[in-house]
């Protein structure tokens, strides 16, 4: 089969009302863990009229409220300094529009526009070319509207091609529509990337509105002939970027403003494990619901400056059945299988997977580029003549304290301080200096934190960005944990949680599976070169997805979108057992990682078997 599917949880909804609350801009960090779950209540007077009603819907658990409570106090109280740098010459009507969701450029929105009740439809584990082809099915849905966003666009990979071919055939059935409703409709399909080769981003514009591709560029892209679109495709091509390392990372479709793919891969070559999550708005959703959100922001970033769209579509009663794409049929589908099947029955109480779920939008609006730092990022001294050297160009880039405002950070941030049981971090980057704090505190606190990478990936990104790789953080994690243990007596040592950092290494030899005849056709299984997820989850209840990575780039001007969901701990526990299944057994633990403090029943651990988080133990070490 062609990816591997699992669909998400199920809660109730609860009407939200129109209420706004404005929060001005950030000040310096003040990373501290939150109060207790009993601080934050829906009856707290302190409260706006609408936060207080999404606190206390049906379905929100003691663990969920106290992570709402540390991302509230931490978004809020990170955007109070009127006198930072970026803002203290604006007048106070100018700080205030600059912090609406609809103007990403600020770094800051208040809480109460990032917060909603959202239908989650999948969650989908595959190559990046199989999330193509997911999208792919939900484009043939469109009546009205494609809007496609990506930081990459590889013009030879099979996923531009994929997609090319899809607007083809959309081409072809909007001809027969229009015949069939006496109609003279066109499709509008907006394809939006940051990247496209080395080139294009040495000679792109410096205009931050970015660059409209004519038709006749359209084939450099591989994208389709514009002839055959003619009349059918209202196709526009755009893309961003910010010379010279300033990417614009995030990763959405929208589908008539009511279908949401958000994944972690690009339209690129690499068959790299990905993950991806799709949401639905329905006509009497409210229109809080994160597609309408996903919407208002690509408006801001895309047609900045333009008309915005239209709320919603009308519906059109008479359509064309959709279509599927299945393995061996049509001239989309991927050549070959990938992924593993996820079992989605034995929900306790027969819950259905999919349903509305307290949601949380999480962009990263801080959009520039910072000044490269590699190769002398790990050189103190000399990294000082570079800064004062180049003072005014570093003194214009962003420092970490400076990006809690923005609703991402501040959620990642605010989750792992607020964790008391489990951090599972799945993401092929660590080297976000705040986040690699936070997750050592939580470790020292009795937390046990799980970090899933990949061997040797982007390293040249990480040095130019960071000026360090992921390696060299996580033995500097592995090496403070050793140094701390060191200063613990045995019981303290036996009741605390550990760091558990895991590789993906795609040529390790999974165990041998049942239907697998010949030991070297087990490296047919293969099918992943990389670990490309981006996954967050705390306690097991509270998750966050999207495309942001745990690295300096994400957390600084990637300009990236996730979403953080309250789910309950069934549906989390299936997402994190989907991606260790996908991993097939080919994880290495990274030397030196572990329990605090070694004691009896660790052997019995074997990550990827059953996907069991590992729990702190009792004084005895079981």
């Amino acid at each position: 089969m062609a990816t591997t599917t699992i669909t998400a949880a199920t809660t109730n909804r609860q009407p939200q009302t129109d209420d706004d609350h404005i929060l001005p801009s950030s000040v310096p960090l003040r990373a501290s863990r939150p109060g207790p779950a009993y601080a934050l209540s829906g009856a707290d007077p302190s409260l706006s009229p609408k936060l207080a009603s999404w606190l206390n819907q049906p379905g929100l658990t003691p663990t969920h409220k106290r992570i709402a409570h540390a991302f509230y106090t931490t978004l809020s109280s990170h955007s109070q300094d009127i006198h930072s740098s970026k803002h203290k010459f604006m007048s106070k009507l100018e700080r205030l529009r600059l912090s609406r969701l609809d103007n990403p450029s600020s770094a800051t929105h208040p809480i109460e526009e990032l917060l909603s009740t959202s239908y989650v439809d999948d969650y989908v584990v595959g190559t990046g070319e199989s999330l193509t082809n997911f999208q792919c099915t939900k484009m043939l849905e469109a009546e009205n509207e494609v809007i496609i966003v990506t930081g990459f666009l590889n013009p030879t990979s099979a996923s531009v091609k994929n997609l090319s071919r899809t607007i083809e055939i959309l081409a072809t059935r909007q001809v027969l529509k229009n015949v069939r409703r006496g109609t003279d409709n066109t499709l509008k399909v907006h394809i939006c990337f940051s990247s496209s080769g080395f080139l294009q981003k040495v000679l792109h514009t410096k205009n931050p509105k970015g660059r409209i591709w004519k038709p006749r560029e359209w084939k450099k892209l591989g994208l389709g002939d514009p002839n055959y679109l003619k009349g059918k495709i209202d196709l526009t091509v755009k893309s961003i970027f910010v010379r010279p390392v300033g990417l614009l990372h995030g990763k959405y479709m929208i589908v008539d403003r009511k279908i949401l793919v958000v994944p972690s891969s690009n339209l690129s070559w690499e068959e790299w494990l990905e993950g991806a999550t799709a949401y639905l708005r329905y006509p009497d959703d409210s229109p809080d619901c994160v597609v309408r959100k996903f919407v208002q922001y690509w408006e801001s970033i895309w047609r900045h400056g333009e008309e915005p769209g239209p709320e919603r579509f009308d519906p059109i009663m008479e359509r064309f059945p959709a279509v599927m794409l299945n393995e061996g049929g049509g001239s989309i589908v991927m050549e070959r299988p990938r992924g593993l099947a996820v079992e989605k029955t034995g929900l306790a109480g027969g819950a259905r997977w999919e349903g509305f779920v307290p949601t949380v939008f999480l962009p990263h609006p801080e959009r520039g580029s910072f000044p490269p730092v590699w190769p002398l990022g790990e050189v103190e001294f000399i990294w000082k003549i570079v800064k004062s050297i180049m003072g005014v160009a570093f003194e214009n880039a962003g420092r970490d304290q400076e990006y809690l405002g923005n609703p991402q950070n501040a959620f990642w941030m605010a989750a792992i301080e607020g964790a008391e049981k489990s951090i599972y971090v799945h993401t092929p980057n660590v080297t976000a200096k705040p986040l690699i704090d936070a997750l050592m505190r939580a470790v020292k606190r009795g937390v046990v934190v799980e970090i899933v990478t990949s061997m040797g990936m982007m390293k040249w990104e990480q040095l130019v960005t960071a000026g360090t790789t992921t390696d060299k953080c996580l033995v500097k994690m592995v090496t403070e944990l050793q140094n701390w243990k060191g200063t613990l007596d045995e019981e303290e040592a036996i009741t605390t949680g550990g760091l558990w950092i895991y590789r993906y290494n795609s040529m390790k030899r999974p165990p041998l599976l049942p239907f697998i005849k010949q030991p070297e056709d087990n490296f047919k299984l293969t099918w992943y070169d990389k670990s490309h997820v981006k996954c967050l989850i705390v306690d097991e209840e509270v998750v966050a997805l999207g495309s942001g990575n745990f690295d300096q780039a994400s957390w600084a001007t990637s300009q990236e979108v996730n979403v953080g969901l309250f789910w309950d701990s069934v549906r989390a526990r299936r997402v994190r057992q989907a991606l260790v299944d996908a991993l097939a057994g080919r994880l290495e633990v990274f030397r030196g990682s572990g329990w605090v403090k070694g004691g009896l029943g660790d052997d019995e651990y074997d990550y990827g078997v059953d996907g069991v988080p590992r729990i702190k133990r009792n004084h005895h070490g079981s």
